[in-house]
């Protein structure tokens, strides 16, 4: 058997810690693929990184989707971060019209988070949201797909 050792770090690939996305259950408002891309903990190094996985709702448009995270155990959780797909100029995908996070409450209502500072959309970059903290055993993100095209992500994480 051989082992490739790398010789210089940035060909390395460690794996990485545990999180509540990725040990989560996520469920979704239509059929995606490359669900699991979603909470893989790989990142864009920018907005042109094709390397790392990501999923999209393609080909719909001018709709609003939705993702969800199931969590192991109710969390505390006070912010999410999402890194967008656009694949533009050619490519059907972009960035969202807009995105929000919603919380599952005890009666298994669908509430949005209070106290929330902005919902960026940069492409292939860290967008993220801070709110009020919220105890829960479910988190969802709902987008609103732009008119023209659909959109995508490579990665969702909570905190």
């Amino acid at each position: 058997m051989r082992v490739w050792l790398p010789q210089d770090l940035k060909a390395t690939n460690p794996s990485q810690p545990a999180t509540l996305a990725s040990e989560s259950k996520v469920t979704t408002s239509s059929e995606m693929p490359a669900l699991s891309s979603i909470n893989d903990r790989l990142v864009p190094k920018d907005e042109n990184d094709r390397s790392v996985p990501y999923t999209h709702w393609w080909p719909k448009k001018a709709t609003t989707e939705w993702l969800a995270y199931e969590f192991p155990k109710e969390s505390t959780v006070q912010s999410a971060t999402v890194y967008w797909y656009d694949d533009g100029p050619w490519g059907g995908c972009r960035v969202p019209k807009s995105w929000r996070i919603l919380y599952q409450d005890a009666q298994g209502q669908w509430l949005p988070v209070s106290g929330a500072d902005n919902y960026p959309t940069d492409k292939g970059a860290a967008c993220t949201v801070n709110f009020i903290p919220v105890k829960t055993g479910a988190l969802r993100l709902e987008v609103e797909l732009p008119d023209d095209n659909a959109a995508g992500l490579f990665e969702w994480i909570v905190k």
